[in-house]
């Protein structure tokens, strides 16, 4: 009997050692990060994330960095953080106007001077305070915010007047902003996901995109639409969100770290994304493609003409009226560095 009582505490010993050298000792968390595009100033910030989460947490966490829409198109990365089968995601504000309609005021036309200026406004703490909690109702947390971007057209047919503007169909952001911009400048708008948007122009369904050369150059417009006309009218500012459901179960210190850590890289990669979004023109000139300014008067007219667009397409929705106008007083504010 003593031997059998023995032989058994023998084997429990044995199956506790080998249970023991076999599991893990925590788990690894695996973390997430979409986006639209590659190779510019967002994958860049991606990357930095990486570097800066893994170097802060060790081996406790794995962030894996998903461009290109590999995570799927934005409404679906959206959707993805939403419901947290996406830990985050990088889009342009405008696609985020489902979640809130108070997200399309960052690309309201004539507001900011600059990608700096950008910056400085999204960043102001009383911006932060009203803008950056408006989707956690639905599921959404953001935690940083930058302006890689200034928007251009590029075109099948060179825009070089006011006038080329007018019939063209060209995609843009899925706002009423974008809509009443390119109707006061007689062409039509085209809301539509980064990812189909080259296919669209190569067929002639679009005559134009809207949006940041660093896109353009990236996924090689040139072949189709050599000409880009700059107007400096606008910015593409982007928020990185965390899936709420996600962070909410993280620990306290842990979700500090996320959010520290999207400061950090916000602040390093601003003026990273400046120098690279500056030298991305000669890199257009240089790959063959042509780069338009328009004539001073047309310009002049056309930032005329596009300096109330805010105020128009706001006016009757109080909520997203109030975010606007609290921008524009502290763009005021920032206009100056």
């Amino acid at each position: 009997m003593a031997k059998s009582i023995t032989f058994i505490a023998a084997m429990a010993s044995a199956a506790a050692l080998a249970f023991a050298v076999s599991a893990p000792v925590s788990a690894q968390t695996v973390i997430k990060i979409g986006s639209p595009t590659i190779k510019e100033s967002v994958h860049h910030w991606m990357l930095e994330y990486e570097k800066r989460i893994e170097a802060r947490a060790g081996k406790k966490f794995d962030v894996k960095v998903f461009p290109l829409s590999q995570l799927g198109s934005i409404p679906r990365m959206v959707e993805g953080v939403q419901f947290g089968t996406i830990e985050l995601a990088m889009v342009p504000s405008g696609f985020m106007v489902g979640i809130d309609q108070r997200f399309q005021v960052l690309d309201a036309p004539a507001v900011f001077k600059d990608q700096a200026h950008g910056f400085r406004t999204v960043q102001d703490p009383e911006f932060k305070k009203a803008f950056w909690d408006m989707g956690e109702k639905k599921g959404i947390k953001m935690i940083g915010l930058f302006c890689p971007a200034d928007t251009n057209y590029a075109s099948r047919t060179p825009i070089r007047t006011l006038a080329d503007f007018k019939g063209k169909k060209i995609r843009v952001f899925a706002n009423a902003l974008e809509r009443e911009a390119l109707r006061r400048i007689g062409a039509t708008a085209a809301p539509m996901p980064l990812s189909e948007v080259l296919p669209a122009l190569q067929r002639g369904v679009l005559d134009s995109a809207k949006s940041g050369m660093v896109i353009f150059v990236a996924f090689k417009f040139q072949h189709t639409t050599k000409y880009v006309t700059r107007t400096n009218e606008s910015l593409i500012c982007v928020p990185t969100i965390a899936s709420k459901t996600w962070f909410d179960k993280l620990s306290k210190d842990d979700q500090q770290m996320v959010l520290e850590e999207a400061q950090n890289t916000d602040t390093v990669m601003q003026p990273r994304s400046i120098a690279f979004n500056s030298n991305i023109y000669n890199v257009w000139k240089k790959i063959g493609g042509e780069l338009i300014t328009l004539p001073p008067a047309d310009l002049a007219e056309f930032r005329r003409r596009l300096s109330t667009v805010g105020d128009a397409v706001m006016k009757d929705k109080p909520e997203v009226r109030e975010m606007y106008e609290l921008m524009k007083k502290i763009a005021v504010r920032h206009a100056d560095g």
